[in-house]
């Protein structure tokens, strides 16, 4: 069900687009746009002014196809140092950094997961309720985009948070 040749693409395009904490703009522009061409209607929030981040937060939302509960998915958008020019590589299935940056997966993993879970479900015309995404900045800094979030532009009573250590799978609560 999941494309997984562009979800690889996808992720491989992200990760090598600058993103460090505090710099996030030129990664939410781009997903900005992706967001839009997909379907969702897309905002930016002033968290960004607050806490001196040159992005707000990203809000994307997809309307339901039927009625159902709201629900939020998240991951946020910057990544630690140094993680400026990513250079992916593949190596026996597995993607890694050339070794000079971090790789940038976290939490550029979510960001596709997410993203490419909401286009099936549009492709498919899969039944669903509201779609709510935030995608934060300044996660790695103190978790500021999250602290300064927009709640107001939410109805969502459960989300899901795609960041965290631990086995593929696990969740944590």
């Amino acid at each position: 069900m999941i494309n997984k040749k562009r979800l690889l693409d996808r992720f491989l395009s992200y990760v090598q687009i600058d993103s460090p904490t505090k710099s996030e703009r030129k990664f939410a522009e781009y997903l900005k746009s992706e967001m839009e061409e997909i379907g969702l209607d897309v905002c930016m929030d002033d968290a960004g002014e607050k806490v001196g981040s040159d992005s707000g937060n990203l809000i994307g939302k997809l309307k339901g196809n039927t009625q159902g509960e709201t629900i939020l998915f998240s991951a946020h958008m910057d990544t630690v140092s140094p993680g400026i020019g990513i250079k992916p590589v593949i190596r026996d299935g597995v993607i890694y950094s050339d070794g000079t940056t971090v790789l940038g997966a976290d939490d550029k993993a979510g960001i596709a997961a997410i993203l490419e879970g909401v286009e099936t479900i549009i492709e498919k015309n899969i039944a669903h309720g509201d779609i709510e995404i935030v995608f934060s900045i300044y996660e790695e800094g103190g978790l500021y985009g999250a602290k300064n979030l927009d709640y107001e532009n939410l109805k969502a009573k459960t989300g899901f948070v795609f960041d965290s250590g631990g086995s593929p799978g696990e969740i944590v609560i």
